[in-house]
């Protein structure tokens, strides 16, 4: 889990806007295809990175994050949401990519490709 949010912040940092503008649909597509360059990456023990995309919404682009996990996984518990949108809020530079989103989506299943769960939130979220 901690693993996980390292490396959320990481891609983050590498990829946020330092001035906080809106995104681009052009601009989230491209931090996309650089961040799936080196995916599938293995994130922890039951865990994998396997691809991002962007998604359009009338809010601006929304960046999606697919999971996949182990098969003995079945649901994404409440206090992962919570870590992981505490992250998020409380990280400056993690602030900044979610306030150029519209919002960001993680969505996890499990191996076998049965859904498991998503974590969504945006940056009106952490207020």
């Amino acid at each position: 889990m901690k693993t996980k949010i390292l490396f959320l912040t990481f891609l983050a940092l590498f990829f946020s806007n330092s001035n906080a503008e809106t995104w681009s649909m052009n601009y989230c597509k491209n931090v996309s295809a650089q961040v799936n360059s080196n995916l599938p990456m293995n994130v922890d023990s039951v865990t994998d990175l396997i691809n991002t995309f962007c998604l359009p919404t009338k809010y601006g682009p929304e960046f999606n994050y697919k999971y996949t996990v182990d098969d003995s996984i079945e649901l994404i518990p409440d206090a992962q949401r919570d870590t992981v949108m505490r992250s998020w809020c409380t990280t400056p530079d993690l602030m900044d990519m979610l306030k150029g989103l519209s919002g960001v989506r993680f969505s996890y299943y499990q191996i076998n490709g049965n859904f498991v769960g998503v974590v969504s939130f945006s940056y009106k979220d952490c207020k």
